[in-house]
């Protein structure tokens, strides 16, 4: 892959921006393999961990032919508490071929413990630790590894992630592990769950999640009639004083919130993109976001601003989302059919139903480009993503105060800038400036709910990845020749 860095025009210098693409800054990390090691290093101005095996284990061609198979299962993973495998390079220094992962800034589950986390601290993580368990069940993944050293939690938002999986079969040693887990963070409440783990009683992850739930809803039920006790009195007070909730939305006159939608409280971490109108309680003293589930106005992109790179289509210079010719720009996420960007699920039951195969949605009512930029602009195919990735030259480079991207150059000499915009999944933002993922209009054959993606990395430049629909992803347009 060619790799070009710009001083012109707001782009680094490879030198000025200390940039490299040789891993460097190389140290030690302690893994908890006996066949392997691990290495953290830095290239392209973030930080990585590599995985190889060890120069002292007895079996090397085995034990080597067995990471290719890890990491070949490992590239289908893509899931918030799940670390993301974007490549299998040669190290010149290791003399042999490793695993390059996103590194987690974090601690193992152990040193976790002993910073004394709240009760509360403990559940979410359990709950992260399940729910990534249950996604990598059902994708057909055991860990194979599960114990306090495999799951680290972050150090700036206390999120866990699951590390240095063996991607078994062996499901049932997965939810034997569960148990130590369940013990290690000190959770009494569900001491018969983590019995049943150890007994066989719960076999599979979803049983696992459902009990976990259980046991914690039972622990909340006399909340319920306190919490209803509460609220009444508020408002007979609030009636017979004769308050209401009035509402301030940015610098306009108090006035009753009337509109329909959904609201979420100042706890909840949602950006201007999702359709949000702030607001502010005088009853309450809280801030108030409002998501308006019609999603943001369409907006008529000219059919000009197309760029022809000499293939079967023109492209658009930047994502949907975006109201200018602002290339570098991330722009919006969208789900795969969601042409209101509205982030509801329910139009992918309405359009398919659940006994018939899934379409492709290229140019269709329910293609977002289509719907939102009007015209002929429609979202690419999985082969028109091939074409661009085949028949240009990909260069990494970096733009002055935004995500990393890739310049994508025709033979003509014409360009198109991709950025790493990262993706969301439901109302989080995630990996913005790691990775890069936009929808192609193709289901994947044979597979309900899952649509191919070009995805990217500063290593990986992959058009066949395949991507579940609850993720919300970017859309880069085409528009056919005429």
């Amino acid at each position: 892959m060619e790799e070009y860095y710009y001083s012109g025009s707001g782009f680094y210098d490879e030198e000025d921006a200390n940039i490299s693409s040789a891993f460097t800054d190389v140290s030690e990390l302690r893994c908890s393999h006996p066949d392997r090691v691990q290495y953290m290093a830095r290239r392209y101005g973030q930080w990585w961990t590599l995985t190889a095996i060890a120069p002292t284990c007895a079996n090397h061609i085995k034990a080597q032919e067995q990471l290719r198979l890890e990491y070949a299962r490992l590239l289908t993973l893509h899931h918030p508490h799940i670390t993301r495998v974007v490549a299998m390079v040669d190290v010149p220094w290791l003399d042999d071929e490793c695993v390059v992962e996103e590194h987690v800034d974090g601690q193992t589950l152990s040193l976790f413990m002993q910073s004394n986390p709240s009760e509360k601290n403990r559940y979410e993580v359990l709950s992260q630790i399940v729910d990534a368990l249950h996604y990598c069940h059902s994708k057909g993944i055991a860990h194979g590894h599960l114990s306090a050293d495999s799951v680290l939690v972050t150090h700036q938002s206390a999120q866990a992630r699951l590390v240095n999986f063996d991607c078994c079969d062996d499901f049932q040693a997965d939810l034997l592990s569960m148990a130590t887990i369940i013990d290690i963070l000190q959770l009494p409440k569900l001491k018969r769950v983590a019995s049943d783990c150890r007994n066989g009683a719960i076999r599979t992850a979803d049983a696992l999640q459902k009990a976990i739930e259980h046991k914690t809803r039972l622990g909340r039920r006399w909340i319920i009639p306190v919490v209803v006790t509460v609220v009444t009195v508020a408002l007979l007070v609030s009636f017979w004083a004769g308050y209401r909730t009035t509402f301030v939305e940015s610098s306009l006159p108090p006035d009753s919130l009337q509109l329909k939608g959904l609201y979420f409280s100042d706890t909840v971490r949602l950006s201007q993109a999702d359709g949000l109108q702030h607001f502010y309680s005088t009853l309450t003293g809280a801030n108030i976001y409002y998501c308006d589930w019609r999603g943001a106005q369409r907006t008529e992109i000219a059919e000009s601003e197309a760029v022809d790179l000499g293939l079967s289509v023109l492209w658009a210079p930047f994502n949907v989302g975006c109201t200018d010719a602002d290339v570098n720009h991330v722009g919006a996420y969208y789900l795969w059919c969601d042409t209101t960007h509205a982030g509801a699920f329910h139009q992918l039951d309405e359009y398919w139903p659940q006994n018939q195969p899934m379409a492709d949605i290229t140019g269709t009512r329910h293609d977002p480009a289509r719907q939102q930029w009007g015209g002929g602009w429609r979202m690419p195919s999985h082969d028109e993503f091939i074409e661009l990735r085949d028949k240009c030259v990909w260069s990494l480079v970096r733009y002055r105060g935004l995500p990393l991207g890739y310049k994508v150059k025709g033979a003509n000499g014409a360009s198109i800038y991709l950025p790493l915009a990262g993706y969301r999944l439901k109302y989080r933002e995630h990996q913005i400036g790691a990775v890069g993922h936009y929808w192609s209009s193709t289901p994947v054959d044979g597979i309900d709910r899952q649509s191919y993606a070009m995805s990217l990395d500063t290593t990986l430049i992959n058009p066949n990845d395949t991507v579940s629909l609850e993720y919300s992803l970017s859309i880069r347009p085409v528009l056919d020749r005429k």
